[in-house]
């Protein structure tokens, strides 16, 4: 919806210019409504409820909510993100709230939104009032449900009003049994005698005699609309003579709008008001666009000046509707003097809001209008955005409205039944009726079956893409494409779309990133800025994830902040899934985190993680987690990042995404390192190298991480164990390491994985520095700074810890990439490094039996004490004690232990 329509149905009315000021009950509503949870001005059309309520809103100090219903708000989800944008208006920042985020995504949890309405209410600074006029154009049982859930569980400090024709369908008895309803009804809302008077007289400048006022005062018994009719009879016959103020034929509302206001009116301005009488709001473009002319914004504010029941619906007078009762009888009278006319103005009026990009209207009026074509054009442009924005219903709604005979005639209409079925999981009912409409289609000649026939294509397109099937989508994509017809936009984007998911999913990133580029090509076009925004936030995104798979940091960030840009557009509100969002922010902040922009990745994360707590996707949950407890160790806060892991880990425990386990198992290892639990890092090495395949668990103190295969081929598993051995630093290990890394490497230069490259090369340079080969160990780090300085890698090699440090002084002080080098090794001075052990002083692996002798050490047995538990001589108690010592680097059985226990080599 356009930004200043919006705004109508959410601002408090501007008050009437003729309006009475209805001081009693102003006083009366500030007085009572803090009092009540409800407040319930009901009576028919014509009394003047919005007037009250609008002058009393203008008047109060309480902070007032309004929103202004229609039929089209009918529906909970929509029902409650305009009554959100109303209290942002009161209440600024609620937007930003819980309840804000699941209200900005699409389909939110119902009852987790009521849950954060209500918590959200709680921290209301002050007494808060929704005023809800027109409730009775609400049917919904859902949402009367959920306003009486709101209504018994709310703080005393939030209150409703509902300006309605009749009594809802809520629990009213029981709000009255227990005092929490003020009700106003046509008795209280019938002007007295006091106010008819200063009414006529001083509003409308009819100079009346008391005994006239009285008169009409009870013939009209007070009734709001029919003083103001009667009002305006007079001033226009003012100059007839003295005549019957109320005569018996005027009982009827239509003969007061027919002879007395209509009938006196000059023939462009009555014409005017029948052809506009269609429109539910007004704007100056729009009549212009509906009868033909011009000058319908001075038009527009020459009838509001002369109080002929126009509305304004915002301060600058752009949007207006008229009143209820004027509506009906223009729209009755128009049926009458402009039957031929009708169908076409409805058409004008569905151009003006489909080229204004507003579906829903565009839709109500090409059905009024009887044209199947523009409905047909409708549905084409807006059926798969919004089928994939989840508005089901809506579309439900359009397709249940068609004549039946229109199906019959046109079979492209079944064929948005038949997307509807798939898009709900109904495959082979959508299937099914796909063939029934492509069989009607081949009876069909001419052009109109040639572009039909090319959007069955499409739809079957859409369904092998989701199926997996590529060949078979690349087949009918081929075929589609060609034949669609211009304005084909949405299906043609839609196909690209959907074929560069499949080609991402199976791989092959080029062909997926060609897709996904042509997506805002196509749609980049005035009309359509809907559906290039929905699109935009999902292919930008798509293309973010496949720049990060080949490490082009750069590139990845630029569509992450075009995504994010596109899901903060208005048109995204409600239209994306609270994961796809949360993901968003998450990938967004792993990318500042490797720039070691800490505190802005700290901040994206944490509305990533917001919204991924709240959506339950647990894949989003665990990378969340995951940079949380990696932002948490850069911090040294080593408490707090086992706290993120161990959120993760029953995510992980339960979800099949064998690329976050890995993901998972590599963030385990590097949070033993960072605690010092050599022991356990190795010892998960070993096990993942020799392919053991135990349950992922944590035994402490002896805690061990099985990989989830016997030799994984994942990178994220093969560049952890690369470290774990690393940390090793026996001769096999390294040599382990050294193949490993040299088989990883091939591999991802092959497949253009830079990140990967980059990893492995920082890990071979460690690796040679390990075994004192300083040229090898210098060319290949210098290497990976060649191809990481580019993207600005920076955590990448900080992790790494101090033997990092080390090599990047050696950098340094050979010239290698000096500006890069020194910005790497600044960032080493930010924080604590991930790990921070010293790799030449870790020791060779025990033997069992010395493990056994550093035991009984530890527990401060005698070396005959030792011989003795073991069944061994003290001589060799001795010489085994020797050899820890040196492995250990330690002088003494003192300096042993207190070395094992900082390498957590005891049990």
């Amino acid at each position: 919806m356009q930004p200043s329509l919006l705004a109508t149905k959410l601002r408090v009315p501007p008050l009437a210019r003729h309006a009475l000021r209805r001081d009693r009950l102003v006083d009366a509503l500030e007085q009572g409504i803090t009092g009540y949870r409800l407040a319930l001005v009901a009576a028919p059309a014509g009394y003047g409820k919005t007037t009250l309520l609008a002058q009393w809103a203008h008047a109060t100090d309480l902070a007032v909510a309004w929103l202004s219903l229609g039929e089209e708000d009918d529906d909970v989800e929509r029902f409650f993100r305009y009554l959100l944008r109303a209290w942002e208006d009161a209440q600024p920042g609620v937007m930003d709230s819980p309840l804000g985020v699941l209200l900005g995504s699409m389909m939110p949890d119902s009852k987790a939104v009521l849950s954060a309405f209500i918590n959200t209410a709680d921290d209301a600074p002050r007494d808060t009032v929704f005023v809800l006029d027109d409730y009775h154009l609400i049917e919904e049982p859902a949402i009367h449900d959920a306003l009486t859930f709101l209504l018994d569980h709310l703080p005393q400090t939030l209150h409703f009003v509902l300006a309605c024709r009749g009594e809802p369908p809520l629990p009213l008895a029981r709000y009255r049994a227990r005092r929490q309803l003020l009700e106003l009804g046509p008795q209280d809302l019938n002007f007295s005698a006091d106010e008819t008077e200063a009414f006529l007289n001083e509003n409308m400048g009819l100079e009346l005699a008391e005994d006239d006022t009285r008169r009409l005062q009870g013939e009209l018994e007070g009734w709001v609309a029919g003083l103001q009719l009667a009002a305006l009879s007079l001033q226009q016959r003012r100059d007839e003579g003295r005549r019957p103020l109320i005569s018996g034929r005027h009982r009827f509302i239509a003969d007061y709008f027919g002879e007395d206001v209509l009938a006196q009116l000059p023939e462009n301005t009555r014409r005017f008001l029948l052809q506009t009488a269609i429109l539910e709001r007004l704007c100056g473009p729009l009549c212009d666009a509906v009868t033909g002319g011009e000058g319908g914004q001075a038009m527009l504010e020459t009838l509001e000046r002369e109080n002929l029941f126009l509305a304004p619906l915002d301060e600058s007078r752009e949007w207006f509707r008229y009143h209820r009762l004027f509506a009906d009888f223009l729209r009755e009278e128009g049926k009458r003097r402009l039957s031929g006319e009708l169908a076409a103005l409805h058409r004008r009026a569905a151009w003006w809001y489909l080229e204004h990009d507003l579906p829903e209207p565009a839709f109500q009026h090409a059905l009024a209008g009887d044209d199947a074509e523009l409905v047909i054009r409708i549905i084409e442009r807006y059926l798969n955005i919004m089928l994939n924005s989840g508005e089901l219903k809506i579309v439900m709604r359009w397709l249940d409205s068609l004549p039946a005979a229109w199906f019959s005639a046109h079979p492209v209409l079944d064929l948005a039944r038949a997307g509807t079925l798939a898009y709900t999981g109904a495959f082979d009912a959508g299937l099914r009726s796909i063939d029934d409409v492509e069989q009607r289609l081949t009876l069909v000649e001419g052009e109109d079956a040639r572009w039909q026939l090319a959007m069955v294509k499409a739809v079957r397109c859409f369904m092998a893409c989701v199926q997996n099937d590529v060949a078979q989508a690349e087949v009918l994509a081929y075929q589609a494409l060609p034949d669609l017809r211009e304005e084909s936009l949405s299906f043609r984007a839609s196909i690209y779309h959907a074929l560069g998911d499949s080609y991402r999913r199976n791989g092959r990133w080029e062909e997926a990133k060609a897709c996904y580029l042509k997506v805002p090509r196509v749609i980049d076009v005035p009309g359509f800025h809907l559906q290039a925004v929905i699109q935009s936030a999902h292919v930008f995104g798509a293309l973010a994830d496949l720049e990060l798979l080949q490490g082009r940091l750069r590139n990845a960030a630029g569509y992450w902040k075009k995504a994010l840009a596109a899901i903060q557009e208005q048109e995204s509100w409600g239209r994306i899934e609270l994961p796809v969002i949360g993901w968003v922010y998450i990938r967004m902040a792993e990318i500042l985190y490797e720039w070691n922009e800490l505190e802005e990745a700290a901040t994206q994360l944490a509305r990533g993680l917001e919204r991924a707590k709240l959506g339950g996707d647990p894949q989003t949950l665990i990378a969340g987690y995951l940079l949380a407890g990696r932002l948490k160790l850069t911090a040294g806060d080593l408490e707090a990042a086992g706290e993120r892991l161990e959120h993760a880990r029953p995510l992980i425990e339960n979800a099949p995404f064998p690329d976050w386990v890995s993901r998972f198992e590599r963030f385990q290892l590097e949070f033993w390192l960072a605690q010092d639990r050599l022991r356990a890092a190795v010892d998960w090495a070993d096990e993942a190298v020799h392919g053991e395949d135990s349950r992922l668990q944590d035994r402490r103190p002896t805690t061990r991480l099985s990989s989830t295969a016997a030799v994984t081929t994942n990178e994220e598993t093969q560049l952890a164990i690369a470290r774990a051995l690393i940390v090793k630093g026996d001769g096999p290990s390294i040599e382990r390491v050294l193949a490993l890394l040299e088989r990883l490497l091939e591999a991802a230069e092959a497949e253009g994985r830079m990140a990967v490259l980059v990893e492995a090369l920082a890990l071979q340079a460690l690796a040679h520095w390990r075994r004192n080969e300083e040229a090898s160990a210098m060319t290949s780090l210098e290497h990976a700074l060649r191809l990481a300085e580019p993207e600005g890698y920076l955590r990448l090699f900080v992790d790494l810890g101090l033997p990092m440090a080390r090599l990047l002084q050696e950098a340094r002080s050979r010239d290698v990439l000096p500006e890069y080098v020194q910005a790497l090794l600044e960032a080493f001075g930010q924080g604590p490094a991930l790990a921070t052990t010293e790799y030449e002083m870790l020791p060779e692996p025990l033997t069992p039996r010395e493990q056994d002798v550093l035991e009984l050490l530890a527990a401060g047995l005698t070396n005959r004490e030792i011989a003795e538990e073991l069944v061994v001589s003290p001589e060799t108690v001795k010489k085994h004690a020797g050899n820890i010592y040196g492995k250990l680097g330690a002088g003494n059985r003192t300096e042993a232990v207190a070395r094992a226990r900082e390498l957590d080599l005891l049990n």
